[in-house]
């Protein structure tokens, strides 16, 4: 009898964990289904929107899948910004931004990881403050120091504003970029730091005694083993880059980069004829650039989330 019942409780005790088991994998799996509905629909809800037609626009009755598919819409966006032209000069300056931010921030990184030195702390207390700190706040200092651009003034003031003009050109996304002090770059920083910090200290030691020098080591040990995050910095400031239309309309609004052009089409056409043709274009505008974000994203996706996990962002 006293088997039985102790036969009895142990069943009932793993059923009970079971249950526990499975009630607490449906629950995550509804909350990562609903999270997931959160970020999918607006991507497909845009996409099917794309494809409609002024008439399937128009009437009230069609929410999601239109009645006739229509690449109207499409045809205008990529003729109106000459797509082509702005979709190669957008991957030029994001690719030249995210090289040079990837290879600033790596040095810099490796610096406060590797180096001791007085007030390294404070310093890397600074660059990430740099990530708190609002956008509104830099970029007019930002926007004299490029309109009058003077080597010989980059860290004095006179009151005296001369110099050449640098805006409406790629150089001051270039030049913040390579001097580790372009836009997010605390991120980046912070990123690359944590990677090599975690770096056995026997790697450097045994290069050294091989002869190798400080920058040696760098790019001949270091860098090798810190793919991953190099990708992670570059994919990030691609992005950001591609994405950007508050840094870009104020250093360089005319350049025809199809963030530029897409956000001036949109302006253009709420002005001349109304917020019907706007909303008509502003799927496609949205499908067509993001576009090229998703496909460079299929080709790295397994190189950025390996580089995410080991960034010390997350866990």
């Amino acid at each position: 009898m006293f088997l039985t019942k102790q036969t009895t409780g142990i069943r009932w005790l793993v059923l009970k964990n079971r249950i526990q088991h499975i009630g607490w994998k449906c629950l995550r799996f509804v909350i990562l289904l609903g999270l997931g509905f959160l970020i999918v629909y607006p991507v497909c809800y845009k996409l099917m929107a794309s494809f409609k037609s002024y008439a399937d626009f128009s009437d009230p009755t069609v929410i999601f899948i239109p009645k006739e598919l229509s690449l109207v819409a499409y045809k205008t966006v990529w003729q109106t910004v000459n797509y082509p032209y702005a979709l190669l000069l957008s991957i030029l300056l994001c690719g030249g931004v995210a090289l040079l931010q990837m290879a600033s921030c790596s040095l810099v990184g490796y610096g406060l990881a590797r180096y001791p030195f007085k007030g390294r702390g404070v310093v890397f207390a600074l660059v990430l403050l740099t990530l708190v700190i609002p956008p509104q706040a830099i970029l007019f200092p930002l926007y004299l120091k490029f309109k009058y651009f003077n080597v010989l003034q980059i860290f004095t003031f006179s009151g005296v504003l001369s110099g050449i003009s640098l805006i409406n050109t790629p150089w001051p996304f270039l030049l913040l970029a390579s001097t580790a002090l372009g836009f997010k770059n605390g991120l980046y920083i912070y990123i690359m730091r944590q990677y090599f910090y975690n770096v056995p200290s026997s790697i450097e030691e045994a290069a050294n005694i091989d002869g190798c020098g400080h920058f040696k080591i760098f790019y001949k040990i270091m860098l090798p083993g810190a793919m991953p995050m190099l990708l992670t910095v570059f994919l990030f400031s691609f992005v950001w880059q591609w994405t950007d239309s508050y840094y870009s309309s104020m250093l360089a609004p005319n350049m025809q980069t199809l963030n530029m052009q897409l956000f001036g089409m949109t302006e253009q056409l709420i002005q001349n004829h109304g917020n019907i043709a706007a909303n008509l274009l502003e799927s496609p505008q949205f499908i067509l650039l993001i576009a090229p974000l998703i496909i460079l994203y299929l080709f790295t996706q397994r190189f950025f989330v390996e580089g995410i996990e080991r960034s010390g962002i997350v866990g």
